[in-house]
């Protein structure tokens, strides 16, 4: 004959039971990969600095700076986002319909600061884009997909290139 295994008591196995149904953390991409070039009439900017606005949905999106993006002489550029810990209340697919906007900067060394692009991406799709930014011809909107108008109408200064 066995021995009877003891049984753990009622309010342990609740507690156990709760915590597995809880918020999760899991590891998101919230920002989209993002390379390419930044000219100026198809000329490399002497001076030119680019980064991701701190808060993308103010109508000046790009007045607070987040992190920066390190660029080449020749005008290249390359970033690739952190996966970042978040916890979330829902299953990991019903994150799919969160989506986050993020701003792309210019700081140009006599215009100022320019919005290079208004990025849009789902939360559970990693994307890596890249940008093809003209300081001198600014576009309005439609810049490709991913993309979005900025607000009040912004021109923007990139456009999102085919992918390759």
């Amino acid at each position: 004959m066995m021995p009877a295994m003891p049984r753990p008591p009622l309010v342990l196995m609740l507690a156990v039971s709760l915590m597995a149904s809880g918020p999760m953390p899991c590891m998101a991409q919230s920002r989209p990969a993002i390379d390419g070039i930044v000219l100026e009439g198809g000329k490399p900017v002497a001076g030119v600095a680019l980064f991701l606005g701190k808060f993308p949905g103010k109508n000046e999106p790009c007045t607070d700076v987040g992190e920066v993006i390190p660029v080449a002489a020749d005008g290249s550029f390359s970033w690739t986002p952190p996966r970042e810990r978040e916890r979330t209340d829902a299953p990991a697919d019903a994150g799919a319909a969160i989506a986050t906007l993020t701003a792309f900067c210019i700081r140009h060394p006599v215009k100022g600061v320019l919005i290079g692009a208004m990025l849009f991406m789902g939360r559970q799709e990693p994307v890596a884009i890249r940008l093809d930014c003209d300081v001198a011809r600014p576009h309005r909107g439609g810049n490709g997909p991913h993309t979005v108008s900025s607000m009040l109408g912004q021109p923007q200064y990139c456009a999102v290139a085919p992918p390759t």
